[in-house]
């Protein structure tokens, strides 16, 4: 068994264990069930894979998302007429420039960390596209192979 089988922590397991199950109770003659896992492993490990790192890369995404949002209701909660700086006596011209300040770099780390939201989402969408191809490219080359044979 390969070490994704025995891993249970990636769902690998189970999901081998389930197409185990289903065709076990079909027993059809000639059919190497075990032959047919093992040659299909390489898909289920590489789906597994893929799925990981969509989900890392979703992760990575929220993350993100929830600190520019906790950073900027902070930034612009501070922002409000009212607050401290404000009401302790300050020029109200003065005030009203420390907010436009605060609301302008306060945009501009938004729109920073929304770039770089969308540059893991592109990373994440990248390295799965990689793992399908190089699935692919495996299948390719084995029926490649097995036409190789079959013409000798």
């Amino acid at each position: 068994m390969s070490e994704t089988e025995t891993t249970a922590g990636d769902g690998t397991t189970s999901a081998t264990d389930r197409i185990r199950e289903v065709l076990g109770r079909y027993r059809l003659p000639g059919f190497d069930l075990e032959g047919f896992l093992q040659a299909r492993q390489a898909d289920i490990d590489a789906m597994s894979r893929a799925t990981s790192v969509a989900f890392a890369g979703a992760q990575t995404i929220t993350d993100k998302q929830i600190d520019l949002l906790k950073a900027t209701l902070t930034q612009l909660s501070e922002a409000v007429p009212g607050s401290t700086s404000a009401s302790s006596g300050t020029d109200a011209g003065d005030a009203v420039e420390k907010q436009r300040e605060l609301v302008q770099s306060t945009l501009s780390r938004t729109l920073e960390g929304m770039k770089e939201m969308a540059e893991a989402a592109q990373r994440a969408q990248a390295e799965i596209f990689d793992i399908a191809l190089e699935r692919a490219r495996s299948n390719a080359e084995r029926l490649r192979s097995l036409f190789t044979l079959e013409k000798k």
